[in-house]
């Protein structure tokens, strides 16, 4: 059986991880409330505490942006995820017309928290990815449908990693722009844009390089 001091170390792990999560949230609503440039006496008063006792916690700013980044993305990636379950990954325009629409309706309900994100502190700029390897995850998810799409055609798949990483790489990019310009566009026009430079490569069937297996 664990002795006494196992379990106040038990017990005192979970009261440090659920002071953190608690912490983040107030992160989370201060960032919403003062914008993207919110700073830590900011985050402290939200949270109703000292920043040294956030610093105990996280250990300076770039531990607490770490620790909301690692929090957006579980969002984010949940979000994308429940949308891409309820696609036919079969049909490839509605696929990433749905992971689009998914992506920027994310980026949109928190503008803020997204720009947050997307500026790391100098001290971590060079360490943290701040899309956190989300992109990479739903590449592959789309470059699988991509190659799956391919070989139901009979087609050579070889492109498919290419173009799914590609089409996120673009959402993605095109959603920074659209942060970055201060949301000038609305999501639909957003949308519109992606889809029509899109649509037309995916409905027809994303022909194979002619030759690629030749040229091998």
């Amino acid at each position: 059986m664990p002795s006494n001091a196992d379990g106040r170390d038990t017990r005192w792990a979970e009261h440090r991880t659920n002071r953190r999560r608690e912490l983040v949230e107030d992160a989370l609503r201060a960032i919403r409330k003062h914008g993207a440039g919110v700073g830590m006496d900011e985050i402290a008063a939200q949270a109703n505490t000292s920043k040294t006792v956030i610093y105990r916690h996280f250990g300076d700013r770039a531990g607490l942006y770490t620790a909301v980044v690692a929090a957006v993305h579980d969002f984010i990636h949940t979000g994308l995820e429940a949308a891409l379950e309820l696609t036919d990954p079969e049909d490839l325009t509605s696929l990433v017309h749905d992971l689009a629409d998914a992506y920027l309706g994310l980026v949109e309900r928190d503008p803020e928290i997204y720009r947050f994100v997307l500026s790391p502190p100098s001290t971590v700029a060079a360490q943290i990815d701040p899309y956190g390897g989300l992109p990479e995850v739903m590449g592959d998810h789309v470059a699988q449908a991509i190659a799956d799409h391919l070989n139901a055609q009979r087609q050579d798949p070889s492109c498919a990693p290419t173009w799914g990483h590609g089409l996120v790489g673009f959402i993605r990019a095109s959603a920074d722009r659209w942060m970055a310009g201060g949301q000038r566009e609305t999501k639909a026009e957003i949308l519109a844009c992606i889809d029509s430079f899109n649509s037309p490569a995916l409905a027809n069937g994303l022909a194979a390089i002619p030759h690629l297996q030749e040229q091998r």
